[in-house]
């Protein structure tokens, strides 16, 4: 059993649904172990925001990001965006 309960926000979904069926099998497989561990070896909190986390990863040459929130009460880890690296990643966060 895993130790965080994984929840995506519907704009994390909505983006998540618009990827091929390659990217969403590789990036399914961190999004889970993001239930195991939510400080995964790489996450690093983002700075300027009060409890937002990012993953850098690469997915067939392409640079990604999972943004997402630690609720350690709850127990839960709440996936705000998977994105293409961008000059747009990040904005708009708090």
């Amino acid at each position: 059993m895993s130790g965080y309960r994984v929840v995506l926000t519907p704009a994390a979904q909505r983006q998540l649904d618009r990827l091929s069926a390659a990217s969403i099998v590789a990036l399914r497989g961190v999004l889970l172990a993001l239930g195991d561990d939510p400080r995964l070896g790489g996450a690093r909190k983002l700075a300027g925001t009060r409890d937002l986390w990012r993953l850098r990863l690469r997915v067939d040459g392409t640079p990604w990001r999972v943004v997402y929130q630690i609720r350690q009460r709850d127990r839960l880890v709440v996936v705000t965006r998977v994105v293409r690296r961008d000059e747009g990643t990040y904005r708009g966060l708090r």
